[in-house]
């Protein structure tokens, strides 16, 4: 979706860049999901031995950060298609000439939507 949102709304930023793939300083957000997937599967044998309870929690918890996390992506990808132009993935220093303010559809909710659905995805990957 982000990809789509910079190929509708920012043609001249099509570039590598615009792919979201590029790191984090210091590798930070991949840290997290290594560790995230390191607890995951170190906790699952830890605790097989309690049975269908144990289970039942974990398809649980799974279900929840599954909704959770869609929610997430869906209210971020809502925020970049709604704010269109005037979304940006970089910090602009400086208001540009033909950026206004948004204030409709899941702006209304929130003032910063993308970084709640970004949030919102984050926590529920842990």
């Amino acid at each position: 979706a982000e990809f789509a949102f910079v190929v509708c709304f920012h043609k001249h930023d099509i570039n590598f860049r615009a792919l979201m793939l590029s790191p984090v300083p210091a590798g930070g957000y991949s840290i997290a999901m290594i560790a995230a997937f390191v607890e995951y599967w170190a906790e699952t044998p830890l605790f097989s031995h309690l049975g269908a309870t144990w289970r039942s929690v974990m398809d649980v918890r799974i279900a929840v950060g599954f909704c959770i996390g869609v929610l997430g992506w869906a209210l971020r990808t809502a925020a970049l298609f709604t704010a269109q132009s005037n979304f940006t993935h970089l910090v602009a220093h400086r208001k540009a000439a033909d950026h206004v303010l948004v204030t409709g559809g899941v702006y209304r909710l929130c003032r910063h939507p993308g970084y709640v659905g970004w949030f919102l995805w984050s926590v529920s990957t842990q």
